[in-house]
Parts: C-alpha cells; sequence; structure tokens
C-alpha cells in the first residue's frame, strides 16, 4: 500500500465512528419532529371543525410546494459549496452562506410578496373561499420564516453541529405546541391560529439558531486565502439541478396516487394511501444519512475515500434497514393495532416496504455525485424516473390497481437506483483516471 493509500485508509477510519453518532444524531433530530409533529396535527384536527382543519392543511400543502421551489435546493448547494471550508477555510464558508442567504430571501420575498397582494383573487377563483385570504397571508409570512429556519438548519449541517440540528429539528415542534396551547387557553384556537403556531415556530426556531450559534462561530484566521470570486454565481448554477431535481421526484412520487385514483374507488385509494405514508418513517431514515453524510461526502477526493465511504454508507444503511425490517413481519398486527379500519393495506405496505429500503440502501451514494459536482446528473435520474413511472402506471395500474400501483412504485425506486449505482460507478473510473473535478462555475 502506498503512503498516500495508507494515509486515506488512516483518515477513512477516524471518520467512522463520527458518521455514525452524526446519522444518529440527524435520526433522533427528524425522529422527534415527526412525532411531535403528528401531536400537533392531532390536537389541530380535533380542535377545529372538518373544514376548519381543511383550510388549514390546502394552506399548508400551498406552503410546502413554494417553500420545495424557492429553497431546498439552495440549502444543499449551500452545504455542498461550504462545508468542505467549514473548519478549515470560514470565511469562504461565510461568503457561501450570506450568498445563499440572500438568494433565498430575494426569491421568497418576492414570491411572498407576489401572493400576498393576490390572495383575495386565488381565495376566491381558485379556492372558492374567502377564508382562504387571510390563511394564504400566513403563507406568505411563513415562506420567510421557512426561508430562515432552513437556512439556519443547512448552515449547521454544513457545519456538522448535528446535535444542535437536532435539537431545532424538536424544538420547532415543540414551539409549535406551546403557541397551540396558548390558543387554545386563551380561547382562540382557530384556522388562523393554528397557522400562526405553525409560522412563527420557524421564526422562534431561527432566533433561537441565531443566539446558539453565535456562541460557536469561528474566526477566520489572518492568513485565510480570498473568498470565491463567484459564490452568488455558484449557489445559484448549483441550486438550479438541485430545484429540478427535487420538483421532479415530488412529481414522480404522485404519479402511483394520480393513476389510481382515475381507475379506483376512494376506499381502495385510502387503503393504499395508508400504506404508502408508512414507508415515509424509512423515507425519512434515507433523507437522514444524506443529510448527516453531505458535508463529510464534500471533501472525498481520492477514489480510496470514495470506496470507503460507499462501503461505509452501505454498511450504516444495511444496519438501518435490518432495525426496520421487522415492519415487514409484524404488517398485519400494525394495522390491526393501529388502524383497524385498513387492514387490507397491510400487504401493500410490504410491497412498498421493498421499495422504500432499496432507496435506503442505494440513494446516499450519489453524494459523490454532489463531490464531483454533478447534481445535473441526479435532475437526469429523476426526469428518467418520472417517464418510466408514468408509462409503466399507465400499462400496469387500470388492471391491477392498488397492487399494480405498489409494484410500479418498487420498479421505479429500483429504475433510480440502477441508474444512480451506473453514474456513481462512471465517476469513480473517473477520479482513478485522474479527470479533474467538474467546476461549479466557470466565469466567463
Amino acid at each position: 500500500m502506498s503512503d498516500k493509500a495508507a494515509i486515506d485508509n488512516t483518515r477513512a477510519q477516524k471518520d467512522k465512528l463520527p458518521a455514525v453518532h452524526s446519522v444518529a444524531k440527524v435520526i433522533l433530530g427528524n425522529g422527534g419532529y415527526v412525532v411531535l409533529g403528528f401531536v400537533a396535527n392531532v390536537i389541530s384536527a380535533n380542535g377545529l371543525s372538518p373544514a376548519g382543519f381543511g383550510l388549514v392543511a390546502i394552506s399548508l400543502a400551498t406552503l410546502n410546494v413554494l417553500q420545495e421551489i424557492c429553497g431546498n435546493g439552495v440549502d444543499m448547494a449551500m452545504v455542498r459549496l461550504a462545508a468542505p471550508h467549514a473548519k478549515t477555510a470560514p470565511a469562504k464558508a461565510q461568503a457561501y452562506y450570506r450568498a445563499a442567504l440572500q438568494y433565498k430571501l430575494l426569491i421568497n420575498i418576492i414570491v411572498a410578496l407576489m401572493l400576498w397582494l393576490a390572495s383575495g383573487s386565488i381565495a376566491r377563483l381558485f379556492f372558492e373561499a374567502a377564508e382562504m385570504t387571510s390563511m394564504l397571508r400566513w403563507v406568505s409570512l411563513g415562506l420567510i420564516g421557512a426561508a430562515l429556519y432552513n437556512y439556519m438548519l443547512a448552515r449547521l449541517q454544513a457545519e456538522e453541529r448535528f446535535s444542535l440540528y437536532a435539537m431545532l429539528r424538536i424544538g420547532n415542534n415543540i414551539a409549535k405546541l406551546g403557541i397551540l396551547a396558548a390558543a387554545w387557553a386563551l380561547n382562540v384556537f382557530t384556522p388562523g391560529s393554528v397557522m400562526a403556531a405553525w409560522i412563527l415556530a420557524f421564526f422562534a426556531g431561527y432566533t433561537v439558531a441565531l443566539f446558539l450559534g453565535r456562541a460557536n462561530t469561528r474566526t477566520a484566521p489572518a492568513n485565510e486565502e480570498t473568498t470565491p470570486a463567484h459564490p452568488m454565481a455558484e449557489v445559484v448554477h448549483f441550486s438550479k439541478w438541485l430545484v429540478g431535481s427535487s420538483f421532479l421526484f415530488c412529481l414522480y412520487s404522485r404519479t402511483d396516487i394520480l393513476i389510481l385514483g382515475k381507475f379506483a374507488d376512494s376506499a381502495l385509494i385510502g387503503q393504499y394511501a395508508a400504506a404508502w405514508n408508512i414507508t415515509f418513517i424509512i423515507d425519512l431514515m434515507t433523507h437522514s444519512v444524506i443529510i448527516a453524510l453531505l458535508p463529510r461526502a464534500t471533501g472525498l477526493r481520492s477514489q480510496a475515500e470514495f470506496i470507503h465511504y460507499m462501503k461505509h454508507t452501505f454498511l450504516i444503511c444495511l444496519a438501518i434497514a435490518a432495525m426496520l425490517s421487522p415492519l415487514y413481519f409484524l404488517a398485519d398486527f400494525f394495522f390491526e393495532i393501529f388502524f383497524p379500519a385498513y387492514t387490507q393495506s397491510a400487504d401493500l405496505l410490504r410491497i412498498l416496504l421493498l421499495g422504500a429500503i432499496i432507496t435506503l440502501l442505494f440513494h446516499p451514494l450519489y453524494l459523490i455525485l454532489y463531490t464531483r459536482n454533478r447534481v445535473s446528473l441526479l435532475t437526469l435520474v429523476n426526469f428518467l424516473l418520472v417517464i418510466f413511472s408514468l408509462l409503466l402506471g399507465i400499462a400496469v395500474i387500470p388492471s391491477h390497481l392498488a397492487d399494480g400501483a405498489a409494484w410500479v412504485t418498487v420498479a421505479g425506486r429500483t429504475f433510480a437506483s440502477l441508474l444512480i449505482i451506473v453514474f456513481v460507478y462512471r465517476e469513480l473510473k473517473a477520479t482513478l483516471a485522474g479527470a479533474p473535478v467538474k467546476p461549479v462555475y466557470r466565469d466567463a
């Protein structure tokens, strides 16, 4: 073994335990967030009338869609660009932080202002409910709060401060529950106050993160290298592929339901949706692994480091999959105890679990494409995935209904994983051949 390979191997072994700790912290934070979010939804649903809770559901769905368009890709781009410098050259990382925050705020303020001004017209034309006007104005404010809160989460991710990350994820829903409790105590539990709880929790999280994060802010050394020449251009260029990729994946993820909705009755759709929603637990685990390992992956350079990352990541995901495997055998018992009206969902869950496990095992490998600045390939993967799932769904779902939709979902996840493996393998070969990393941005 060469000296360089020995150094790479030693560094990789030292990184192994912290990586496991990082994944565990993110899973804990995201798990706590989901559990407390479920409690908040139960309280809201029971505290409001079905019509009132429907207004809240529509408003939150609108907020989630606009958030996806206006920010998630920018956060991931910021992490990719800033993480390699967060510990060694903080002034460079700060330049990317500022550029990403400015870009996010610019987009979100413009969209929020347009939504605020058009809220009355949108409420009348699209929702045919005057009550939606005030709800959409809360959504406008929520776009700003979410942009700030998610920016702070992404910054903590870039700096690998996952204990604080987990605390803020859980703390967000604790704040939400606190505001809901106050609204209940003051006898003002309305759709507007429920939306206020969701929106104000974002601002509370951002404020806490700002205060706690400042204590660990590093001062750049006097001899630090110059900051990047085009941080804003790099953020914009990198994030455009991520925004496109995220949008396409969201489109793919609902293709099965949309096709099934045309050919099945509402009862069968409900059974399928119940099983589909349970697989969100595994997708959350996959997302947690990606969040935890992205900053570490950005520092990979040699082929030995890439190979170690792939092996170690696969083992982490395999361990998580093993812990979740009892759900496959206990599906009938699970639905009988918790969702007795949805016992038909057990067989569907067993099918869908296969696809979710495949995603868990192979999707975290695509972080190598981030490191090589080849995220445009992820957009291509998800574009092909949409086409594949749409064509297969049209061919299979009309005759096989819910079972067909489940197997189409599994086939789509398998197809995407195979594409990721092919593209990652190509990048490993390019690394071995000494091909340079594709630049994020070329100054014209």
